[in-house]
């Protein structure tokens, strides 16, 4: 357990934004990176910025107990010793540049300068940083002065006019050299596994790759693995079949959904038929009412003669009105000088919605059409 010296304490919203002393937290967004966690007393870092930290709690101003998250922090070293890795091979044998890269909790991502990249070479270049984990390279960092970094040959990238002070060296053996201020490991076994979990052409002409390393990496094959034997269970087949399997549901699924349509159909027209028969006559007007929006309240106005009768359907607030009798869009304005709806239409169809039983927009209906 450190310690810490804040300086300031201030509610902004729900949070407490907390100014510190020598702050050793790494902050959000630097680099790209992850930020610290941790505690400053009994109150967990929510975010960190420079010299300023955002807290879930009230702290004293003066020395605090400060705990950092290590275990966190390890996860970010192998995460972000991963994308050095994957730059400088890509890099390397395809000369692609890293123009993007952010880390998130679950996985980060890196922007490649190029949008025509083959399966075949995404593969190559997961594996080359697969090999170069397997055989334990060193990853060594060392502070140069700013003018010796600008003249240091096989930088990646070369430094920033705009960097100010000493700047931090990456070696990661003969493989890349490159200015960062961020974590990383001491070895590149340390990284375990590498794995690019999916990729996207992006805005820029660019790709943008999704990846995981260390335990993210374990972790994400143990959740594919067992979603995979989940799938072979309620599938009842092997791992070889699931694509079959799946094609086969899809294609089920496809012509259930024909058939239930089809049904429906010709059970609205039945319906339709009863409706009709059942109408009530208000001031010379036929006016039908079914109280669902479903698959079959679509298809009654294909089978109730809208010349002749006035329909509406809906529940749950959400109702539709049609019909060439009258002029709906009158009666939604009407509707609108007593209830608090909200919608629009035409004058054979308005769709409207708030905070109305089926009972209320019938009885206001009828009350409309009572008034013609």
């Amino acid at each position: 357990m450190d310690k810490i010296m804040v300086v300031s304490c201030e509610k902004v919203k729900k949070v407490y934004k907390v100014t510190l002393e020598d702050s050793p937290l790494y902050p959000d967004g630097k680099g790209g990176q992850l930020g610290d966690r941790g505690t400053i007393g009994n109150n967990n870092i929510l975010s960190v910025e420079k010299n300023c930290v955002f807290l879930d709690g009230e702290v004293q101003l003066g020395e605090n107990d400060l705990y950092i998250d290590f275990d966190r922090r390890k996860d970010i070293e192998v995460q972000h010793t991963a994308q050095h890795l994957f730059s400088a091979l890509a890099y390397n044998k395809y000369s692609l540049n890293t123009v993007g890269f952010r880390m998130a909790e679950e996985y980060s991502t890196v922007d490649l300068d190029s949008k025509d990249l083959t399966e075949e070479v995404i593969k190559e270049i997961e594996k080359m940083v697969n090999d170069a984990i397997k055989i334990s390279i060193p990853v060594e960092t060392s502070i140069v002065k700013k003018e010796e970094a600008m003249t240091i040959e096989g930088l990646r990238k070369t430094v920033s006019e705009k960097v100010t002070g000493d700047v931090r060296i990456v070696t990661i053996g003969e493989l890349d050299t490159n200015a960062c201020g961020g974590f990383h490991v001491s070895n590149s076994c340390q990284l375990q596994i590498f794995k690019i979990l999916s990729w996207e052409k992006i805005k820029g002409n660019y790709t943008r790759f999704y990846y995981v390393a260390g335990e993210r990496a374990l972790e994400d094959y143990y959740d594919k693995n067992k979603l995979v034997g989940e799938l072979c269970r309620t599938l009842s087949c092997r791992e070889n079949e699931i694509n079959i399997m799946l094609d086969k549901v899809i294609s089920d699924k496809k012509s259930a959904e024909l058939e239930l349509r089809s049904i429906t159909q010709k059970y609205a027209e039945i319906l339709a038929k009863d409706l009709m028969n059942n109408s009530e006559n208000i001031n010379g007007m036929k006016l039908v009412f079914y109280p669902e929006n479903s698959m079959i309240s679509n298809f009654l106005p294909k089978y109730i003669d809208l010349s002749e009768y006035i329909l509406i359907f809906g529940e749950s607030g959400q109702f539709t009105v049609t019909s060439k009798k009258i002029n709906c869009k009158d009666y939604f304005d009407f509707l609108k000088t007593t209830e608090e709806v909200r919608g629009g239409g035409n004058e054979s169809r308005v769709n409207f919605k708030g905070d109305l039983s089926e009972d209320l927009v019938f009885q206001q209906l009828k009350v409309y059409l009572s008034k013609l």
